[in-house]
């Protein structure tokens, strides 16, 4: 009687453990389908990112609603690495290493032009999460800038739009976002990298 108890408690226990394992494996083929969905709508939609993961040279919308659309970007440096000078237009894999201190050639491609308005900035400032700006409004933003620069327009594209540059003085070396707004909204951003020259 014992020995036929034993047998069948091991029995239910066996049966108990497969259901658990076959549950867990479910789940866990479900998690993964939705990880995967989550990363293809991301590749496709370029979205501003609420952790600190981002790429250099990746021109990202935040809000492409407004007047002002922009479709590509190009940077040029008047020091470092100028081989990387004169790409094409683009929205990833633009030149986003520079030295303080250096000239960085804004090219925009936009048809947005309003000579009268002073609606369009970029403003440059030391990275931060995204998130953070949501907590700061357009003038504490400006007072951290390391440049800020008006869009009115940009008749010739082979002409750049302005060349600021970051002063070594008042600023170190790292990431830092450059923000293209709107009416004091950051419509799209790009990360960049400036390092001293030594």
């Amino acid at each position: 009687m014992k020995k036929a108890l034993a047998i069948l408690l091991s029995c239910i226990l066996a049966i108990s453990f497969a259901a658990c394992s076959k549950k867990e494996s479910s789940e866990s083929t479900d998690v993964q389908t939705e990880s995967t969905q989550q990363i293809s709508n991301s590749e496709t939609t370029a979205q501003p990112s609420n952790d600190d993961n981002y790429t250099l040279g990746s021109l990202v919308t935040v809000n492409g609603e407004t007047p002002f659309i922009l479709n590509g970007l190009r940077l040029d440096g008047n020091r470092s690495a100028s081989e990387n000078n004169g790409k094409d237009y683009a929205t990833e894999g633009i030149r986003s290493g520079f030295f303080l201190d250096e000239r960085i050639a804004f090219y925009l491609d936009t048809d947005y032009s309003n000579e009268d308005s002073e609606d369009v900035k970029v403003i440059c400032v030391p990275h931060r999460p995204f998130a953070e700006y949501e907590e700061l409004n357009y003038e504490e933003l400006t007072e951290q800038a390391a440049f800020i620069e008006t869009f009115y327009g940009q008749e010739d594209t082979d002409i750049s739009c302005f060349d600021p540059y970051v002063f070594s003085e008042d600023f170190g070396e790292g990431d830092y976002d450059v923000l293209f707004t709107y009416q004091g909204d950051i419509a799209y951003y790009i990360v960049i990298n400036l390092t001293p020259e030594y």
